[in-house]
């Protein structure tokens, strides 16, 4: 079994580790987060005698793996430091707070000989994968434009119940709300852009040549912030919705957006088009020249079912029983990273692609202040 320890336990880090539990090859050893309980999970040892005690957990279980769970500004050193104890590093998404934060991770994990599984679990969508199947038979031909984003109303994470900002205790709410107040990008663009860079090989056989961003004015979370009696004079940086259009050195267009403080349904917003055919992943709509009724769009299921990844024909049953919550894809995602580690096939990204979808934020930040494109 996979010795496995991790370096975060709140939400994120607790649903993980549920997961974890219906998946026989990991044995977690130990957690390490300063805002819980020495006692919060039971017969599992917690280091949480400050900030630092996660490197007591690291000398005392000398784990193999480490899920890195902790807010986005402790990621870089978390799995820095997990490395250099002869660990792997699961490491959940987000970062990209500054240009080239992760170079040190990638040299790291050269020198080490260690690795770095990016836990971006839009990767392992049931309709993603089928989508990067029926890309690579050439069922849409050449892929042109591709679009997607994180676009999920978080207004109730970030505001207490009286309109406060940044003050639900225990919460990512803390911590997160900074980035809103002192940021204007696309603070969260791995969900959208990771699938995408997967369905037309950028970071591989293409690369992202430049971008430009745009951001709207901060009415969402203000309103709400009136709605609830708080201080609409806080300060808050972030536009309510920010897109970013990329482009490629093969001449692939991408639109990505962040929407996360205005009323909506969750949505990826995803689409591909391509020569031959389109699909729209919200709607769950394609269109196959040739094969699709004149200009007519049909319900992809009959495609995803033909084109199904083999990792869902695999573990998709299991998945959708375990992982209510996201799906299934959380639960494929584990899945794949345990086959990776005992020698089967490779997961399907690297630290050097999760060094490339972050990219996006701080290069989306400078081309709104300065309001010019960006040449990455």
């Amino acid at each position: 079994m996979i010795k496995t320890a991790f370096i975060g336990l709140g939400y994120r880090g607790r649903q993980l580790y549920g997961l974890l539990q219906h998946i026989r090859g990991f044995r977690i050893v130990a957690f390490a987060d300063p805002g819980v309980e020495e006692d919060a999970v039971a017969g599992i040892p917690c280091y949480q005698r400050g900030e630092e005690d996660y490197r007591r957990m690291l000398a005392e279980q000398k784990p193999q793996l480490v899920f890195v769970a902790s807010p986005w500004h402790c990621h870089v050193r978390h799995a820095l430091h997990c490395m250099e104890c002869g660990a792997d590093v699961a490491l959940e998404i987000k970062g990209g707070l500054y240009i080239d934060e992760y170079r040190p991770l990638i040299a790291c994990a050269a020198r080490t000989g260690r690795r770095i599984y990016p836990l971006e679990n839009t990767l392992f969508m049931r309709e993603n994968l089928a989508i990067y199947n029926m890309v690579q038979a050439g069922l849409l031909g050449e892929i042109v434009y591709m679009r997607g984003g994180y676009r999920h109303d978080l207004r109730r994470l970030l505001l207490d119940d009286d309109g406060t900002l940044g003050n639900r205790e225990k919460t990512e709410s803390v911590w997160r709300s900074r980035f809103y107040q002192e940021e204007n990008g696309d603070l969260y663009p791995t969900h959208g852009l990771a699938p995408l860079c997967l369905f037309a090989g950028i970071g591989r056989t293409d690369r992202i040549k430049c971008l430009t961003s745009f951001a709207s004015k901060p009415a969402g979370l203000r309103q709400r912030i009136k709605d609830l009696g708080g201080d609409s004079s806080v300060k808050i940086a972030l536009g309510d919705v920010v897109v970013t259009q990329l482009e490629t050195e093969n001449g692939v267009l991408l639109t990505l957006t962040h929407d996360t403080t205005l009323p909506r349904p969750r949505s990826l917003d995803f689409e591909v088009q391509g020569t031959k055919g389109i699909w729209q992943g919200d709607r769950r709509l394609i269109y196959v020249e040739g094969s699709s009724p004149e200009e007519t769009w049909e319900p992809d299921e009959s495609y995803i079912n033909r084109y199904e990844h083999r990792y869902w024909r695999q573990w998709g049953q299991e998945a959708v029983e375990v992982d209510a919550h996201h799906g299934g894809m959380d639960y494929v995602m584990l899945k794949a990273l345990e086959e990776d580690i005992r020698g089967g096939e490779p997961y399907p990204v690297t630290v050097d692609d999760l060094a490339l979808w972050t990219s996006v934020t701080p290069w989306s930040k400078v081309s709104i202040a300065e309001r010019k494109t960006v040449f990455m």
